[in-house]
C-alpha cells in the first residue's frame, strides 16, 4: 500500500481511500462488510462515508463492519445532507451540526470521527458558524480533524483565515471531484491546497463509472451499468459524448501497457503530487482489486502527454471552460 501525510497534518493516510456511498443501496451489508475488511487487510486504512448516504443506512453498515477494527482506520464522514422533515434537519448550522455528530457516532458505534467534513456550502448559513462548530467538536474531543467538500477555494480561504483570527481548527483536507474529464479543480482550488498545506480528497475519480471504459461512443449503454440502473449522479453530470470519446482513447492506450482503463484513470489521478488520496467505490470485489492494481507502478511522460492533450489541465469535458489567466500550464500539477 501507498501511503501519504494529509497536507501538513500529522497523519498518514493511504493513496486509495474506500468510499461507501453505495453500501446499503446497491451493495448489501454483507458485501459491504467483506469489502470494508478486505481493503483493511491490504492496507487501506483511509475510509470515507457521510450522514446523508441512503439516509444514514450507509454509516450503520460501516459501524458494524468497524467493530473490532475501528483503530485500523482514518474515518471521515460529512454533514449538511437533510435527514428529516424539520426545517432544522439539514445545512450546516451548529444547530444541525451538534445534532448530527451524535447520530453519526451512534450509527458508527464510535467515540470519534477521525476527519469531519462540511459536505456542501450552505448558503443559508454562515461559515463562521460553521467552522465554529467544528472547532468546538474538536475542543470536546468529538473530532480529531476537520475539512470541506465541493466548496470553491474562495469558501476555503475564508474558513482558513477565520481559524487564523479566532483560534478556530483549522481545514487540513478537501474534498472534491477531480478525473481526467472534470480538471476544474488545478485552475485555483489545487494551487491554493498546495500554498496552504491542505490535504485533497479526489472523488469520483473514474468519473462516475465513464473513464471505466464501459460507456462507448455511438454504443448503447451496458446493461447493470450504474447508468442503466437510472444513477442521477451519472446520468446528469458525466453522460457527455465528449467524455465517451475520451475513454475510448484511453481504451485504445489500455491494450498497449496492459493495463485497464480504469487502472490507468486511476494512476492518472494519484500519480498528481497534490492529491493525498482517490476515493474509490467498488461494487464487487472484482472491481476493487482492478482499482487496487492502481497501485505501485507509474504512467510514463508520454501517456502523460497523450492523456493531457485530451482534456487540457483546467478544463472538464464539453464545458467550453478554459482558464483565462492560464495559471495551469502543461501536466505541471500531475507529474
Amino acid at each position: 500500500m501507498e501511503f501519504s501525510n494529509l497536507g501538513k497534518a500529522g497523519l498518514t493516510v493511504s493513496r486509495l481511500c474506500l468510499g461507501t456511498m453505495i453500501f446499503g443501496s446497491t451493495v448489501d451489508e454483507s458485501k459491504s462488510i467483506s469489502l470494508v475488511h478486505k481493503a483493511i487487510d491490504d492496507g487501506i486504512n483511509f475510509i470515507d462515508t457521510a450522514n446523508g448516504y441512503n439516509n444514514g443506512l450507509t454509516e450503520t453498515i460501516l459501524g458494524k463492519a468497524l467493530q473490532g477494527r475501528r483503530n485500523e482506520v482514518v474515518l471521515t464522514t460529512k454533514v449538511n445532507a437533510s435527514m428529516g422533515p424539520g426545517p432544522n434537519s439539514g445545512g450546516l448550522s451548529r444547530y444541525h451540526i451538534f445534532q448530527e455528530i451524535e447520530n453519526s457516532l451512534k450509527r458508527l458505534q464510535t467515540d470519534r470521527i477521525d476527519l469531519y467534513m462540511l459536505h456542501r456550502p450552505d448558503p443559508s448559513t454562515p461559515l463562521e458558524e460553521s467552522i465554529g462548530a467544528l472547532s468546538d467538536l474538536v475542543t470536546q474531543g468529538k473530532v480529531r480533524y476537520v475539512g470541506m467538500s465541493n466548496h470553491p477555494a474562495w469558501q476555503v480561504c475564508s474558513a482558513m483565515w477565520m481559524s487564523e483570527l479566532k483560534n478556530m481548527a483549522k481545514v487540513v483536507c478537501v474534498q472534491d471531484m477531480y478525473n481526467i474529464v472534470n480538471r476544474d479543480i488545478e485552475v485555483e482550488l489545487l494551487p491554493f491546497c498546495q500554498s496552504y498545506g491542505i490535504g485533497v480528497m479526489a472523488y469520483s475519480p473514474l468519473a462516475r463509472g465513464v473513464m471505466t471504459g464501459k460507456y462507448l461512443p455511438n454504443k448503447p449503454i451496458p446493461e447493470d451499468s450504474r447508468a442503466a440502473r437510472g444513477d442521477q449522479r451519472i446520468l446528469e453530470s458525466e453522460m457527455r459524448e465528449d467524455s465517451f470519446v475520451v475513454a475510448n482513447k484511453i481504451l485504445q492506450m489500455s491494450s498497449d501497457i496492459g493495463r485497464t482503463v480504469s487502472q490507468i484513470a486511476l494512476n492518472w489521478v494519484i500519480r498528481n503530487k497534490l492529491i493525498t488520496s482517490a476515493v474509490i467505490g467498488p461494487r464487487t470485489l472484482q472491481q476493487y482489486e482492478d482499482n487496487l492494481a492502481a497501485l505501485n507502478w507509474d504512467l510514463d511522460i508520454d501517456l502523460l502527454d497523450q492523456i493531457d492533450s485530451l482534456v487540457p489541465p483546467g478544463e472538464h469535458t464539453g464545458s467550453g471552460y478554459n482558464d483565462p489567466l492560464n495559471t495551469v500550464k502543461g501536466r505541471v500539477l500531475v507529474t
